[in-house]
């Protein structure tokens, strides 16, 4: 199974076919907007990942293939295809990709590794770490050096690579005594969105899919005070910004959360459509918290974001573009408290 993107997965039966699947996103519920749409057959992969950027990797034999997705949607074998042998080898245990021409692997004898292909199909690999990774029957990464493990016993295990770009796992922080689930993470197949995360020093990510909306929506002016609304459909996921404790509020903010964090920094989402998370809930940067919507005093569907340090409104502009940008974000207490517009 590949996400392309947070509605639509690619995967493939037992007889060898490709299907597209849609699913609902505006839900708490996983549900289909359909019956799923046959693609091609003669897929036997035994891995397939996607990797955000057009490119779908997959594992048959040992041999990595590479096909090239034209459309967001495929709706055949047309818009899947240059197929591309990339190497033979690549006897892995679970696979996953973390962006761009990016993959991350682990083996049988825990190794964890990462392979990197370039635009001529050539492929270079590094080892990670040498050992104790052959436990996680599945990995997922959605980018930002953020990578996830699933045991054969259900538990979900999280680790952050602080320097994603290095080749090195040994700035690999291991979050053992932390684990997203102890157990129930018995799906058969799991997958996620490639760079929908970012992990900026450890502290920060973005609060939605850099696909979601242009950069340049960061910076239109908004409130003339200090908040900002991102325009972004309904149903768009939408993330923890930092590590905090989650309250819910209402009133005009609809389904709005707030996020307080270990300093006393709360953050504000408002209008969302939907809420994935507790009250009272601790989350972690890039923990995903519901869709964004319409609810509330809005006039149509947006995200409001906002900063509140000791009641005062600061800025969220500078801090967003930062995540966006994948640079290292100002302090919440540094950002104007005058408005946001520019």
């Amino acid at each position: 199974m590949a996400t392309l993107n947070f509605s639509t997965v690619l995967a493939t039966d037992a007889s060898g076919t490709l299907y597209r699947i849609d699913v609902k996103t505006n839900n708490l519920s996983l549900a289909l907007m359909s019956a799923p749409t046959p693609i091609w057959t003669g897929w036997t992969h035994d891995k397939l990942v996607y990797d955000g950027h057009g490119h779908l990797y997959g594992t048959a034999g040992g041999v990595l293939l590479q096909y090239l997705v034209s459309q967001p949607k495929p709706a055949g074998s047309q818009h899947i295809g240059q197929r591309r042998e990339i190497g033979t080898g690549f006897v892995l245990k679970a696979l996953t990709s973390t962006g761009d021409d990016r993959l991350l692997a682990n083996t049988t004898d825990g190794r964890l590794l990462e392979y990197r292909i370039d635009d001529t199909g050539n492929w270079t690999g590094k080892q990670l770490v040498a050992s104790g990774w052959s436990g996680f029957g599945k990995l997922v990464s959605p980018g930002g050096g953020l990578y996830y493990g699933v045991t054969s016993a259900g538990g979900m295990y999280w680790y952050e690579d602080l320097d994603p770009d290095d080749g090195s796992g040994s700035d690999i922080v291991y979050h053992n005594d932390d684990p997203v689930d102890v157990s129930g993470w018995t799906q058969t197949l799991l997958s996620a969105e490639p760079e929908t995360a970012e992990c900026v020093g450890r502290q920060y990510a973005y609060v939605l899919p850099r696909s979601a909306v242009p950069r340049s929506e960061l910076d239109d002016p908004h409130h003339d005070y200090a908040a900002i609304d991102i325009q972004d459909p309904i149903g768009t996921p939408v993330y923890a910004v930092t590590r905090g404790t989650v309250a819910h509020i209402d009133g005009g903010f609809g389904n709005g959360i707030a996020l307080t964090d270990a300093n006393g920094v709360t953050y504000i989402y408002g209008h969302l459509d939907s809420r994935a998370v507790a009250a009272g809930t601790t989350v972690t940067p890039g923990q995903y918290l519901g869709e964004s919507g319409n609810t509330g005093q809005s006039t149509g569907p947006h995200l409001h974001f906002e900063i509140r340090i000791g009641g005062v409104k600061h800025c969220p502009q500078l801090l967003l573009l930062a995540l966006y940008d994948g640079t290292t974000p100002p302090a919440p207490s540094s950002l104007p408290t005058s408005g946001c517009s520019y």
